[in-house]
């Protein structure tokens, strides 16, 4: 019986490896094909069919690896790519225009600092403009946030409930981001850069220490002019703890080092100086936390990253997602030790749903005592005036989902001051202040009513990834 199981077994798995061979053999021919076009004369229509047939491929070979037997093998040795199928075919679909078949695309690449919370994850710290050329890539320039300046208005078209909700604060450079709708940032970023220097951008790419951190276990450390080795292991802390300290009194100095760390890693990126499988392994990884993002002026081609997680959307079709984001407002770089812990609990399956949303926010610092004045920063008003070395204020935004309601609200130890509500893209919104002290902690909760489908949620990408619990059935 066992011997005649295990011939069956055998059986299987061999016509799989004959199918999946197949599929595989396909997807390379026309992905050779596809490319020879790419760097050749540009017939979008064509390239469009090419990029298409080549996602039916590749969607065929992610059906072959979802197989439960295969999926345990190829998760026991960490190359299960099958989390970012959906971001992988939407990159390939829209690859012909992001890839400038047609004409050089050029593309801001947004290096986000977490130690300052925005909507996206953080305040723009340093940036490269690069160009894709036929898939050729190019970096044309790069530079801090310091050759950067602000407006007094918004330089692109946003919806009125934007501006209700966040003023004219994102025409300064730091705040642009504020929204953790990604499109939002990416234009206002891109037309801030278009004031500045005349030149329209084509899209903006994010990303943030730690996603660098994942790209530099697969170019393997890098080594500064100075001398200095940055890894995989050192880049957070580096670039959003010990730069503050090094560079106390020459914050310019601090912001060029970061430029330099970026440079470094781009130039290994572009000599092809990196193991591919594990450069996908940093790109899966960036994905699912959503450190890696891209915005496209292409309709055609945000359409696709639109549908993705790559593409950073706050969607408005019906859900049952829920976010809790963070919105720095003293200008302090205290994010860094800011911990975010979420449970998210279903109290009645019963249309409309009924859904409690807990946020414990704890300020991690032992004490500020020793910090650079520059990450202690205070620029808020109002500030109290017992104010503790390192207390941080910022602001809680909770999200709910398409089309529900908030019900009721409460904050520990609180009957005044609790927040009020608001709403972005159809979401409703708890809004709170929050300024806690070294070590101290606070619980807040909302409650929805309404939500379609399955509890998710969609995490912030700060330095410390939330702590994340989903209890009911719903």
């Amino acid at each position: 019986m066992i011997s005649r199981v295990f011939k069956v077994l055998g059986i299987f798995l061999g016509i799989y490896a004959l199918v999946f061979a197949v599929h595989i053999s396909i997807a390379a021919v026309h992905a050779k094909t596809y490319l020879s076009s790419l760097s050749g004369e540009y017939d979008r229509a064509s390239l469009d069919k090419q990029s298409g047939n080549l996602a039916a491929d590749i969607n065929h070979i992610f059906f072959d690896l979802n197989l439960p037997v295969i999926k345990q093998v190829t998760a026991a040795f960490g190359v299960d790519f099958t989390p970012i199928r959906d971001e992988v075919i939407a990159t390939v679909k829209a690859s012909s225009w992001l890839a400038g078949a047609d004409a050089p695309k050029r593309y801001m690449i947004a290096f986000q600092n977490s130690a300052e919370a925005r909507g996206t994850g953080g305040i723009l710290g340093a940036f490269a403009i690069v160009e894709m050329n036929k898939g050729a890539f190019t970096v044309i320039r790069t530079g801090s946030n310091a050759v950067l300046y602000s407006l007094k208005d918004v330089p692109v078209k946003v919806p009125a409930e934007f501006t209700k909700l966040y003023g004219k604060n994102p025409a300064i450079l730091q705040n642009s981001n504020l929204s953790p709708h990604f499109p939002y940032g990416a234009q206002i970023w891109m037309g801030l850069w278009k004031k500045q220097f005349g030149e329209q951008l084509d899209g903006v790419i994010a990303v943030d220490p730690s996603a660098l951190s994942y790209v530099l276990k697969a170019t393997g450390p890098i080594t500064l002019k100075t001398g200095e080795v940055i890894t995989s292991d050192n880049v957070v802390a580096e670039t959003l703890q010990k730069a503050y300290k090094r560079y106390e009194t020459n914050n310019n100095a601090r912001k060029q080092y970061l430029v330099e760390i970026m440079n470094a890693a781009a130039a290994k990126i572009t000599s092809r100086q990196f193991s591919k499988l594990e450069m996908a392994k940093a790109i899966k990884t960036g994905l699912i936390e959503n450190r890696i993002l891209m915005y496209s002026e292409d309709a055609g081609a945000e359409k696709y990253l639109a549908a993705v997680r790559l593409g950073g959307f706050l969607e408005t079709s019906p859900n049952n997602e829920f976010r809790a984001v963070i919105q720095n407002i003293d200008a302090s770089k205290l994010d860094y030790y800011l911990q975010k812990s979420v449970t998210i609990e279903s109290k009645s399956c019963k249309v409309p749903k009924q859904t409690q949303v807990r946020v414990r926010l704890t300020n991690t610092l032992k004490s500020g005592k020793g910090l650079p004045a520059y990450v202690l920063t205070r620029a808020d008003k109002g500030k109290p005036t017992n104010l503790v070395t390192g207390q941080h204020r910022f602001k809680l935004f909770i999200y709910g989902p398409t089309d529900a309601k908030l019900v009721s609200v409460l904050r520990e130890n609180r009957t005044n001051g609790l927040g009020g509500g608001s709403t972005e893209r159809g979401r409703p919104i708890y809004v709170a202040d929050v300024d806690l002290a070294p070590g101290e902690s606070e619980n807040l909760l909302a409650n929805f009513a309404g939500g379609v489908g399955k509890i998710t949620f969609v995490d912030q990408p700060l330095v410390r990834p939330t702590q994340l619990s989903i209890q009911g059935g719903c």
